[in-house]
């Protein structure tokens, strides 16, 4: 009776782990999607994923036509994804991203959730690198891009929006870091560079769309001149500049701006563009870590005395949270350091078995909470018992949790028990 208790707590992890998605075409209701995978992908490494959006009235095959990703998907060794969105009343595809690009019928069609459901199903078929999973959107696709990010920064490292535009109105910042670069033409006259309006609707210009992700990355708003680049075959020189946002910014965001002078909607790219951009892009990595301190403030209800505790990251699917070594009680260090940021890998199911698979020092920034408070740990490592206790939040569930470490190598430990707390 013990161990199937035990085993729930586990297994309010499973749905975050299985689907039915097989093979190279993934299918979530709106027929397939090819997937193009590298042909030296090891399931025993991970590896990068690029989801490319297409503008509206386009398609992803269409699209990648056009700027030619899947071709240097074997060279460079990522995943690929082209998705296609919805037809609307005029036969026309497009992607519902913000009030100005591009649900002119009023759909309301769940494309954010789409995109986020399309990467989760192919983490569950392939490894897929956690920390590089990149989207790349023209137009429409550009707008898409940054509603994804916004909504879902643990899961997207990097945006590439060409002639998109992010969200008007002012909005709090989202719940992590995300790098994007934003690359348009200065003579682009449908999403115009300065700004403007879709049918009575806002967008902003590429400065305000970059300095809105600088702002919620928290970067300075000082910008660096970057290097010149040769993107367009028909424009002569290297007629595009780069201007950088990344000097204080958070841990995995920063911002960037490449103009191209005199460019258009649709430029003409050269043959190298698709590469500058993945290059650009695997620089850009999210960090070993989903944020500056690890684990998430509690719920107010539970009325716990910790206003920090662990949590399952369905991003990258580890449990993240910081452990205080004690020994009989009395705080300890190890190393120097009392106070640990760790991260937990789910090593077997039916046993409950977790091992650590990164530490570091916990807040070593001294970074304050949504509170401003500093945050502290719920985690505990007694080292006179090898058990470690701990309140992790897993989805809308918490848990209060015992583990006994069994594999002083490895760092393995076995579930003892745990408390589902109301």
């Amino acid at each position: 009776m013990l161990i199937s208790c035990m085993k729930l707590f586990i297994f309010a992890l499973a749905p975050f782990f299985f689907s039915s998605a097989v093979g190279q075409t993934i299918d979530l209701g709106r027929g397939p999607v090819q997937l193009i995978v590298p042909q030296n992908y090891n399931e025993k490494n991970s590896t990068p994923l690029i989801v490319l959006l297409h503008g509206f009235r386009s398609t992803g095959s269409i699209q990648d036509s056009y700027l030619g990703f899947s071709e240097i998907a074997n060279d460079n060794g990522f995943l690929f994804i082209a998705p296609t969105g919805s037809v609307n009343p005029e036969g026309k595809t497009f992607w519902n991203a913000t009030p100005a690009c591009c649900d002119f019928f009023g759909s309301n069609v769940d494309d954010v959730g789409y995109i986020k459901d399309l990467i989760d199903a192919i983490k569950l078929e392939y490894n897929v690198d956690a920390n590089r999973v990149y989207l790349v959107g023209h137009s429409n696709g550009g707008f898409l891009s940054y509603e994804v990010a916004y909504n879902h920064p643990s899961t997207i490292a990097a945006v590439v929006s060409l002639a998109g535009a992010s969200y008007d109105e002012v909005r709090p910042a989202p719940a992590g870091q995300v790098h994007t670069l934003q690359i348009h033409g200065t003579r682009d006259l449908t999403i115009r560079f300065s700004g403007g309006f879709n049918f009575g609707s806002a967008y902003p210009g590429a400065v305000e769309t970059v300095t809105t992700w600088a702002g919620y990355n928290g970067c300075s708003l000082v910008v660096e001149k970057g290097q010149t680049l040769d993107l367009v075959a028909n424009l002569a020189g290297n007629e595009t500049t780069s201007e950088i946002y990344d000097d204080g910014c958070k841990t995995g965001g920063s911002a960037e701006l490449w103009t191209i002078e005199a460019g258009g909607h649709i430029p003409l790219f050269s043959n190298s563009f698709a590469q500058q951009v993945v290059e650009w892009l695997f620089v850009h990595a999210k960090s070993d870590w989903p944020a500056d301190y690890s684990g998430v403030t509690p719920p107010a209800l539970l009325g716990l005395s910790y206003n920090n505790i662990g949590n399952f990251n369905s991003a990258d699917n580890l449990i993240y949270t910081c452990v205080r070594t004690l020994e009989n009680g009395i705080p300890t260090a190890i190393g120097g350091i009392e106070k640990y940021d760790i991260a937990m890998k789910i090593i077997s199911y039916e046993l409950g078995i977790i091992q650590i698979t990164n530490s570091r020092l916990f807040n070593s920034d001294g970074v304050r909470n949504e509170s401003n408070e500093l945050p502290d740990c719920s985690g505990m490592f007694e080292l006179s018992t090898n058990l470690y206790t701990d309140i992790i939040q897993v989805g809308n569930q918490v848990f209060e949790v015992v583990f006994e470490l069994r594999d002083s190598v490895n760092l393995d430990f076995d579930l003892v028990n745990f408390l589902e707390l109301n």
